[in-house]
């Protein structure tokens, strides 16, 4: 055999070689959640933000919408926000089964425990720092280990963004690298759900919900994790916004 066509076949060997492990590693969509813990959140209310994620990725629900992928896997990872430093929790996870579902939760609320342990130690900032929180999460999604066939960014908070510009340019500029940002507004007030609407959600089937109580958060980010794992670009119906 010629010395180039030994060359060449060992190229598409190792090229073969990098393949693989991106294969192994696709999923159906990496999502990546940020938590609300600027001034107008309280500790308690932070906590109850981590516990039902913690319990939305324990539904039977998720897990069956996970199940029915074309990977049967999704990559996963939260981190916090308000105008200071954004802490990661748990780093990415790959769930594909009920198992893995619990060992993300165990990580996320034990990790959770340790942060917030002396919650005015965290010192993340007063203000909500919208369009920081949005490159934030833009930038995770860039950086996942894994090779996800789409990528959403969900936002929780519970209000308006007091820091810069607006996060409009920062969801325009996500949106344009084919990132869906999706948002749940906590609280009551229509005019911070109007506000998410209009200049936090974008992206093919971004939407919106509001969650009012601790109780309700739980079932919303449930529907939410559903609606984004199970996601059909060519006409799957949404949430309405």
């Amino acid at each position: 055999m010629r010395l180039d066509a030994i060359l060449v076949a060992i190229a598409l060997l190792l090229a073969a070689g990098r393949d693989a492990p991106a294969q192994e590693t696709a999923t159906d969509v990496n999502i990546v959640t940020g938590l609300d813990v600027s001034g107008s959140i309280e500790a308690v209310e932070t906590r109850i933000q981590v516990e039902g994620m913690v319990m939305a990725l324990r539904s039977p629900r998720v897990i069956a919408a996970i199940a029915n992928g074309r990977h049967g896997r999704i990559g996963f990872n939260v981190f916090i926000w308000a105008n200071g430093a954004r802490p990661v929790f748990a780093g990415w996870k790959l769930i594909a089964t009920p198992a893995d579902a619990s060992a993300a939760a165990r990580d996320l609320g034990g990790e959770l425990d340790a942060l917030l342990g002396s919650y005015a130690a965290l010192k993340l900032g007063e203000l909500t720092d919208l369009s920081g929180a949005i490159d934030f999460g833009g930038a995770m999604l860039a950086a996942a280990p894994f090779a996800g066939s789409r990528s959403v960014l969900n936002i929780l908070g519970n209000g308006i963004d007091n820091v810069g510009g607006g996060p409009r340019p920062s969801r325009d500029l996500l949106v344009a690298q084919g990132v869906t940002v999706n948002g749940v507004v906590i609280g009551h007030d229509r005019g911070v759900f109007r506000y998410f609407r209009n200049e936090v959600t974008g992206g093919p089937g971004a939407f919106v919900l509001a969650a009012r109580d601790a109780e309700m958060l739980v079932e919303v980010l449930e529907r939410k994790f559903v609606t984004e794992i199970a996601f059909n670009p060519d006409g799957a119906p949404y949430p309405p916004r």
